[in-house]
């Protein structure tokens, strides 16, 4: 299906002295080097040799080979006719939903048997975001809607002081990318000007997140020892010396001030069919089963050692039509996407992990789930407003995205645990588009927990605009407690 990008005119920020801000960037990998230095992950660090895992090498079990997928819109109207008979005792609890009912066998439009989800995706009336949604309002009961909105942001930093201006604006989750003074990690530098001493400042714990998938794309390589990449993994150790290896690195990170780790990818590789191939070696296998067994326990491992992982990126780039770093980005329709699918649907039951929502256009994804409640671009049939025009909404600020991950889909639980959106900023998709505040609404509205952003000196217009958001009536006030409460749960 062809695309359709409208691109507002470029234009680079420069401070006082007429330098160019420094940049800590996203986590789709990009291949060539840019003029504005990207360090989230445009650039990956050069091949490194990978470290040993800790046990000897083993021939992996191979995984067979899963059955053909349903088509998701097929049985996604399926489970909307089925959904008066599903929703009774529906409701989980904690970060993940692995406690939740177990799925329900009907028949898809098709003819086909399938399995659904305990709960059908929303219809155009309901909200993007609902009772299922991760967040606790009630831990920011005593915060206003400025600080709330603070609360929410993801924000990349370059060292101590853009941080620490950051945090005095209530800002509590940093990301650190590879643009990142090192020296602002614990143990690395000068105490004073750390994330310890930082946190010292906020008067509570901050999220510190990070990049670090192993291979091309790892952040922390000379402080915390090297990983190979997803593919060489699955190709030359068991899941169990993964989970082991994963335990060690994620104690190591740990160690340094970080409690957040954006992996591991669990997109396919896509092969030839990815046209730009910018997952690559950061995938796992071009095997649903393969990658799901190897992700599993690469996050366990994280979770072993006290980090989080954050699973990415959703609904699927493996077989995405490029890099969303210079543009717009499709998947293949929704009916045929159901394999890149089940990882997700296995890795989010997993209480403690987080989902990382990408910037990809996927054909009838609006339609599937009941269109887009007004975020801008989000009416595929219309156009939208000011978004993307002609062309299906990036999933970052979809609201049907965020409805099928919340709700669940067939083969998949309802995801209660905290919702990231890929780099916000620092990404043609979106920022060919859109500027970071009105980003960061659109997010939001779409139901985000944690929009990310790397333009650190944008804080406070991001904060504006959300809070004009609610005053205006354009965000609810509910769903921004509830995004800011997300890591209250």
């Amino acid at each position: 299906m062809a695309t359709t990008v409208v691109r507002a005119r470029g234009h680079v920020r420069r401070s006082a002295d007429g330098r160019r801000p420094r940049r800590a960037h996203d986590t789709t990998d990009r291949k060539a080097p840019v003029p504005l230095r990207s360090p989230h992950h445009a650039h990956p660090a050069a091949p490194r040799t990978p470290r040993a895992p800790r046990t000897a090498r083993a021939a992996r079990a191979v995984s067979p080979s899963p059955s053909p997928a349903p088509s998701p819109r097929a049985v996604l109207a399926a489970a909307a006719v089925a959904a008066p008979l599903l929703l009774a005792g529906c409701s989980g609890t904690g970060p993940g939903s692995g406690d939740a009912p177990g799925p329900t066998s009907v028949t898809g439009a098709d003819g086909a048997a399938t399995t659904t989800a305990t709960t059908a995706a929303g219809s155009a009336s309901s909200p993007a975001t609902g009772t299922d949604a991760a967040g606790d309002p009630a831990c920011v009961a005593d915060l206003d809607t400025r600080q709330r909105a603070a609360r929410t942001l993801a924000v990349g930093v370059t060292g101590f002081d853009d941080a620490a201006a950051a945090v005095d604006q209530g800002v509590r989750h940093l990301f650190i990318g590879s643009g990142t003074d090192m020296s602002i990690l614990n143990g690395r530098g000068d105490p004073s000007r750390s994330l310890a001493e930082l946190e010292r400042r906020a008067g509570e714990p901050l999220t510190v997140s990070v990049d670090e998938e192993g291979g091309e794309v790892q952040r922390l390589a000379e402080v915390a020892g090297e990983l190979p990449s997803a593919r060489r993994m699955a190709a030359t150790m068991t899941p169990e010396q993964v989970r082991a290896l994963m335990a060690d690195h994620g104690r190591a990170i740990r160690a340094l001030g970080v409690t957040v780790d954006f992996a591991p990818d669990i997109d396919l590789d896509g092969g030839a069919d990815a046209t730009a191939g910018v997952i690559g070696s950061r995938a796992f296998s071009p095997d649903p089963a393969t990658v799901t067994a190897y992700a599993t326990a690469y996050a366990q491992g994280l979770l072993d050692a006290g980090v989080t992982p954050v699973v990415k990126h959703f609904p699927g780039h493996g077989h995405a039509s490029g890099d969303s770093h210079t543009g717009s980005v499709s998947t293949p329709p929704l009916d045929s996407i159901g394999p890149d699918l089940e990882p997700f649907a296995a890795l989010s039951r997993m209480p403690g992990v987080g989902v990382m929502v990408g910037h990809v256009q996927v054909p009838g994804l609006d339609a599937a789930t009941g269109g887009g409640d007004g975020v801008p671009g989000a009416d595929a049939a219309t156009g939208g407003g000011d978004g993307v025009r002609g062309a299906e909404t990036p999933s970052s600020v979809n609201p049907a995205a965020y409805r099928m991950l919340r709700d669940g889909w067939p083969g998949a639980a309802p995801f209660h645990g905290t919702v990231y959106t890929d780099d916000l900023t620092g990404m043609k998709a979106i920022s060919g588009t859109m500027d970071g505040p009105a980003s960061v609404v659109a997010a939001l509205r779409a139901g985000a927990d944690r929009p990310l952003t790397t333009e650190s000196h944008d804080v406070a217009a991001m904060v504006d605009a959300v809070v004009a958001a609610v005053d205006d009536g354009t965000l609810r006030a509910e769903d921004l407690a509830r995004a800011a409460g997300a890591d209250c749960r």
